[in-house]
């Protein structure tokens, strides 16, 4: 049992977090010279669900899923990795992809990277239930101004209303911005700023948080 492995040495391992990869090509591409740690950094992974290991074409060969990258990351952070060096290797692809896969875990239909014209907008992830939506704008670095999130909450809160306007089934959205960063959410606006760690249990307690929430609903013609 393996439980704690050095949080550099996970950060280093996550960028060759590839969709498939040989254990010896991990090995050096990571520069992992000893075996040993090399051994404790695999049990670590698999015993967090991170991975697979498979004999393929006579190879060792390592498997990663989409969402692998992100869920090691976030162990990083959990251990004392510093976020500003474990969101540089983030792409905004691995952040969406775990976002997608929380909130499918909610009974969430998702939708990626949504872009719109005529005013021009994208949104990163939408997760859509009956006639209610959640609009989320995925930031994977740390925000330490008030200035910045109140202009990123308006900007969400303008980009959900357009494409309200082209929804026909969905009635009632809530905008919302997930960050890497992790530490207690709040609300610019009525806009919720959830750190990712906060996710679940946001969804899993949504109600508790209505009356802070500004929901945008649809006007009844």
């Amino acid at each position: 049992m393996v439980d704690y492995i050095h949080p550099n040495i996970l950060l280093k391992s996550i960028k060759w977090m590839t969709t498939e990869i040989t254990l010896n090509d991990f090995r050096s591409k990571t520069g992992i010279e000893s075996v040993t740690v090399l051994k404790q950094l695999l049990k670590f992974l698999f015993q967090n669900k991170i991975g697979l290991l498979l004999d393929k074409n006579g190879k060792k060969t390592l498997l990663f899923s989409d969402i692998d990258r992100i869920k090691a990351s976030l162990l990083s952070l959990q251990l004392g990795c510093d976020i500003q060096e474990c969101s540089k290797i983030l792409s905004w692809k691995d952040f969406e992809h775990f976002t997608c896969e929380l909130l499918n875990l909610f009974e969430y239909t998702t939708r990626v990277n949504i872009v719109l014209s005529k005013p021009r907008a994208q949104l990163d992830v939408i997760g859509i239930k009956n006639n209610f939506a959640i609009t989320i704008d995925c930031k994977h670095w740390k925000y330490n101004n008030n200035t910045s999130l109140s202009m990123y909450a308006q900007k969400q809160i303008r980009r959900t209303l357009l494409w309200l306007q082209r929804e026909k089934k969905i009635t009632k959205v809530l905008p919302m911005i997930i960050t890497l960063y992790s530490s207690n959410f709040g609300f610019i606006n009525g806009v919720p700023i959830v750190p990712i760690l906060s996710l679940k249990s946001f969804l899993n307690e949504f109600d508790k948080y209505e009356d802070s929430i500004t929901f945008i609903k649809k006007k009844k013609n």
